[in-house]
């Protein structure tokens, strides 16, 4: 598989107006493949986010080189190459669902009709098409974040960007969700998701790959590969190996939180 996203000796400190540092990221090394599903799991205030947004053009490293697609994130921000999907739905409550997902394609210039026509393609992927002329507010959180994420798509790009967004819902809600978006990706096969959750069931249970971060400063402390077959369905949680797999990411997490110590 190709490299899609190369991380090299990337830090980030956020400097505040009182003059104090805040070191969130150090000495970051990850390459992720196209393809692929990577988790990036870690306690809380450890950069994960901050990872991601990075990677997003959203924040801007201190230092270190990051590629997308081979070239750099405003680059690869500017061609349309990656979709985010924000811990909250973030959805107009004044524009249908349909208009909803139709948005950045708007933003984007696209004619009514093409603009329309993907837009109702996105929502039958993730089997919302009977809600097109609906708004949020008559809609589930399990179905808003499900708006989200076609919006995300609706612009076909390579990239899928995940930060938390299931962590407000509840439990069963989330195992639905879990298993609606390994449907979307399956059927999007050249797909990448990159997929921050301090759920380690759900990072088990939808990644390739997971990073394992320390507390800040945020170090990757181990990837853990997830050799679990697929495709992957309510079996899959009982699987030997999948309790195996999750003792050993807790047992990562705890040894990272003892190193920064």
């Amino acid at each position: 598989m190709t490299a899609i996203i190369s991380i090299q000796n990337l830090n980030k400190v956020f400097r505040a107006k009182d003059g104090v540092s805040v070191h969130a990221l150090e000495n970051i090394n990850l390459t992720i493949k196209q393809g692929e599903f990577v988790s990036l799991i870690g306690p809380s205030g450890c950069g994960k986010s901050t990872l991601l947004r990075i990677i997003a053009d959203l924040i801007q490293p201190t230092n270190g080189t990051i590629t997308v697609n081979g070239k750099t994130p405003s680059k690869a921000r500017q061609d349309r190459d990656y979709g985010f999907v924000f811990q909250a739905p973030t959805l107009y409550e004044w524009r249908t669902v349909l208009k909803n997902v139709e948005l950045p394609l708007e933003i984007m210039k696209f004619s009514k009709t093409e603009r329309e026509a993907r837009a109702r393609e996105m929502l039958r992927l993730v089997e919302l098409g009977d809600f097109a002329g609906k708004y949020p507010w008559q809609l589930s959180g399990g179905m808003q974040q499900r708006v989200s994420i076609a919006r995300a798509l609706a612009f076909q790009p390579g990239i899928l960007l995940m930060d938390e967004p299931f962590g407000a819902l509840d439990e069963m809600t989330r195992e639905r969700m879990n298993n609606e978006l390994l449907r979307i990706w399956t059927s999007l096969p050249e797909m990448t998701v990159i997929f921050v959750t301090h759920s380690i069931s759900e990072a088990v249970y939808l990644s390739d790959r997971v990073v394992v971060m320390s507390p800040r400063p945020g170090r990757i402390a181990e990837i853990i590969d997830i050799d679990l077959p697929r495709p992957r369905g309510a079996q899959t949680r009982d699987l030997d190996d999948f309790f195996h797999l999750s003792s050993r990411l807790r047992h990562s997490l705890r040894e990272g939180v003892g190193a920064n110590d």
